[in-house]
């Protein structure tokens, strides 16, 4: 698959969570810290169950929306880094949010997305900066 044909994918994905959790769940997400906030405790719900089966396929659909709430809150773009998608936000600072969503399902609050989401633009910052 073309990068920009998996970016349309991964952006798809994260599209499709805001429509199930309006839809099914009655939440509006937007790609925002709140959204984040509702993210971890779904997952965090999720790990809880115990229930391993869809595991793959959750930590693409949520790991796409977490990426997109970086990107929205903190810029930087999707990107290969290291062979993994990712997002890019200079040459010295990536996240990978499928990695983080699959360490919370299997690890619980420990690895918590929304601790990640919170400390991205304290580790980000440009050497010298102040963003």
């Amino acid at each position: 698959m073309a990068e920009s044909a998996a970016i349309d994918a991964i952006r798809s994905n994260a599209a499709l969570v805001r429509s199930v959790a309006r839809d099914q769940l009655g939440e509006e997400l937007a790609y925002d810290e709140q959204a984040v906030r509702w993210l971890d405790g779904y997952i965090q719900r999720q790990h809880q169950s115990g229930d391993r089966a869809d595991r793959d396929a959750l930590v693409s659909t949520l790991g796409s929306f977490l990426g997109e709430c970086l990107v929205h809150s903190f810029g930087g773009h999707w990107a290969i880094i290291d062979g993994s998608w990712g997002i890019r936000f200079d040459e010295k600072n990536a996240a990978f949010p499928f990695a983080k969503v699959a360490k919370q399902l299997e690890n619980g609050s420990a690895d918590s997305v929304l601790s990640f989401f919170t400390v991205i633009p304290i580790v980000s910052r440009p050497a010298g900066g102040t963003a």
